[in-house]
């Protein structure tokens, strides 16, 4: 399960975001490696726990700790129990898809456990120091990442072009309704692009001029309730987005195109170069 950001426990938690605890830690690093086909994901890192008292409960057999992994996409919801130091787990055979949770946490393993850290908050009374079988003791901060082939997929890959009479000439519209987004254009600038996208030494203008505004256009239809979830444009573009970093709802939507995009401009100006030699 995920553990809602902020929520608040009766009892001392170790975690960077409670304080409950004046000193101590307890940190996750990881890193994550997918097959060629992104079929198998595999998570490499480090468990790192630096409070005396939780260690001692995790080498008495009365906590344990380990990787709590969600992903919603594919229903899993696992608790991977792994002490603390070097961490290595596969998930395979497509058991995760698009975007993953990860949380280290250490868990009571019996009841009427009594938490005695010299450094738990004088404010927790006596009675706020027991916990029970299955009760959180500590907490690292959570991490995400994205699994599948959706993030890999280019970009060009979810765009169409597409004639369109009613379109004016040397202007274009948006078509998200199908699975590919539509580029329509009147049919004479149809016939001019698809001589540029022949061009080799040419075809990187349409990145600036056609690709750049219409990755723009496409995010924001995406900000907010969005009716094309359904659509495979919208899951290649919300991986894209979420391996770039990328928050839709609140950056800049030319920033966030270009960042997509790798900085078309660097191609257009390139182009400009190579016609000036």
């Amino acid at each position: 399960m995920r553990i809602d950001q902020g929520i608040s426990f009766p009892h001392p938690i170790l975690s960077a975001e409670t304080q409950d605890y004046s000193n101590g830690s307890f940190d996750l690093v990881l890193s994550v490696q997918e097959s060629a086909n992104c079929n198998d994901a595999t998570l490499r890192g480090n468990l790192m726990l630096d409070e005396c008292s939780i260690h001692e409960l995790l080498d008495s057999g009365k906590a344990k700790s380990g990787l709590m992994v969600t992903c919603r996409e594919t229903y899993l919801d696992r608790f991977e129990e792994r002490p603390p130091g070097d961490i290595s787990i596969l998930l395979g055979n497509g058991i995760v898809r698009g975007t993953v949770h990860v949380r280290a946490v250490v868990i009571a393993a019996q009841d009427d456990l009594k938490l005695d850290s010299e450094h738990i908050d004088k404010e927790f009374p006596d009675g706020a120091r027991i916990v029970n079988t299955g009760d959180f003791l500590a907490l690292s901060d959570e991490l995400r990442f994205e699994a599948g082939l959706e993030k890999l997929a280019p970009l060009e890959s979810i765009f169409t072009l597409v004639k369109h009479e009613d379109v004016p000439k040397g202007s274009f519209r948006i078509n998200p309704d199908e699975e590919a987004i539509q580029i329509m254009v009147h049919p004479d600038l149809h016939a001019f692009l698809g001589l540029l996208r022949g061009r080799a030494d040419m075809c990187d203008v349409m990145l600036s001029s056609v690709f750049l505004p219409a990755v723009m256009s496409v995010l924001d239809i995406m900000r907010g309730e969005s009716d094309f979830q359904d659509k495979r444009w919208h899951g290649v573009m919300t991986a894209r987005c979420k391996a770039e970093g990328i928050d839709i709802e609140n950056q800049d939507l030319a920033e966030s195109a270009q960042k997509l995009l790798d900085a078309p401009l660097n191609s257009l100006q390139g182009i400009i170069e190579r016609l000036d030699r």
